[in-house]
């Protein structure tokens, strides 16, 4: 490695990378916490199982709608507009969530906060591919993703805390806050484009001009980059994948308090204690699949077959507290550990100029499962124990694995396809 291309010190696009992070961290957070204030907000709106069900998952009604056009505005008007005007939203709707005098209007504000939120993600695929060189932007999206399990890790002692202490109202908007502060500082700090920022270093910028087309494929129409086989492919994968890990997510405290009969604050805890494991195998697995010459393909198919077993074998063989805890442990890391693997193997699928409508239609169609997932577990419980209808979930992942599995097989690698090759032709790493 030469001089001008030595990656600096203390580079600035890892700046960037960190408050993406904290950016995405705060926005799961705030869709999430509400997993946490369920069983007191069901006693204080008077909501059968199934009507929670549907509570859950109405933030995602919004998420998918906004996913391709948020991806669409990113491209056109540019990522630092749509994130401002996004957590702007996202703030104010978590602030006013635990306000909800009744149910349509807590549905309302949970879709609002949907639409908003539903444009973040494909904008920060914009960014990736603006702001990374090739050779750094697997880390940059496997950075973001540590927000999904450690914004649980962290969240849901703290809303626990937060709802003993004082109100689930009070902890909906001390978790709100930090989305509008996040709006001010990606406004002063963050341009669309390295090439904008006066404060870049000249040599940095360079090396992110000069690199960031790595690991990308050659850019392409909209409408032939969406109708790509591997697409579908990818949005099939994900659907199933979001269906077992949402559903998982919002309904995990409130499995924990059946099977453990303890307090909303000692729920929030023990509901930490997967996410805390995710997090760490979601570092050691993204090491691992920047370095081997594995499929990244296999890797998430091997990931989401773990979780799958692990919810399955949690419902159908018996055992106390700390066996089921083990499982559910076990369950979050093949749950998360391979997203950050996941959206760079999307990303060096899709041409360069189209990742962020791209990204969102993979999101867009995944996200179908935080809509299916919650409501399904419910529906399966039949309104007895959630035990009775989390299993479901197991089934969901394993379909996703054996989707993933296939695209692997048949050729569709880590490195990105040759011009004109045809999609399922298989390319060396470099």
């Amino acid at each position: 490695m030469t001089a001008d291309t030595a990656v600096p010190p203390r580079a600035r696009w890892w700046r960037v990378g960190v408050l993406l992070f904290l950016i995405y961290l705060v926005c799961y957070a705030d869709r999430s916490n509400i997993s946490v204030a369920v069983p007191d907000m069901v006693e204080h709106l008077r909501l059968s199982g199934t009507i929670t069900g549907v509570v859950l998952s109405a933030f995602f009604w919004g998420y998918v709608i906004t996913q391709v056009p948020g991806g669409f505005l990113a491209t056109k008007v540019g990522p630092k507009q749509v994130i401002i005007v996004s957590l702007v939203v996202v703030g104010v709707a978590a602030c006013a969530t635990g306000f909800a005098p009744n149910l349509p209007a807590l549905l309302a504000i949970r879709f609002a906060m949907g639409l908003a939120e539903g444009a973040v993600f494909p904008s920060f695929a914009v960014m990736f591919v603006r702001w990374f060189p090739g050779r750094e932007r697997g880390r940059a999206v496997s950075l973001t993703q540590y927000a999904l399990p450690l914004s649980s890790a962290l969240m849901a002692p703290i809303a626990g805390w937060m709802i003993d202490t004082w109100h689930f109202q009070t902890m909906f908007v001390l978790q709100g806050i930090p989305a509008l502060i996040l709006a001010a500082v990606f406004y002063l700090l963050v341009p669309n484009d390295p090439a904008e920022d006066k404060r870049l270093d000249p040599a940095e910028l360079r090396l992110i001009l000069a690199e960031r087309d790595e690991e990308t494929k050659p850019e392409s129409g909209l409408l032939k980059a969406l109708a790509r086989p591997i697409v579908a492919g990818l949005c099939v994968t994900y659907f199933l994948w979001i269906t077992g890990m949402y559903a998982f997510g919002l309904w995990l405290p409130t499995l924990i308090k059946e099977i453990s009969s303890n307090g909303i604050e000692a729920v929030g805890w023990l509901t930490a204690i997967p996410y805390a494991f995710a997090t760490v195998a979601m570092y050691f697995n993204s090491r691992w699949s920047d370095k081997t010459s594995l499929s990244r393909g296999w890797i998430i198919a091997t990931s989401l077959s773990v979780a799958g077993l692990a919810i399955l074998a949690q419902h159908y063989i018996s055992g106390g507290v700390l066996w089921q805890m083990i499982l559910l442990c076990v369950a979050a890391v093949g749950l998360y550990s391979s997203f950050g693997t996941w959206w760079t193997w999307v990303l060096s699928q899709v041409p360069r100029n189209q990742a962020g409508p791209s990204v969102g239609l993979v999101n867009f169609v995944g996200n179908f499962g935080g809509i299916v997932g919650p409501i399904v577990v419910g529906w399966a419980a039949g309104g007895d124990s959630l035990a009775g209808g989390f299993y479901v979930l197991g089934f969901a992942l394993i379909a996703s694995a054996a989707v993933a599995a296939v695209l692997a097989a048949r050729g569709y690698d880590r490195s990105p396809e040759l011009e004109g090759a045809g999609d399922h032709q298989l390319v060396s790493e470099k």
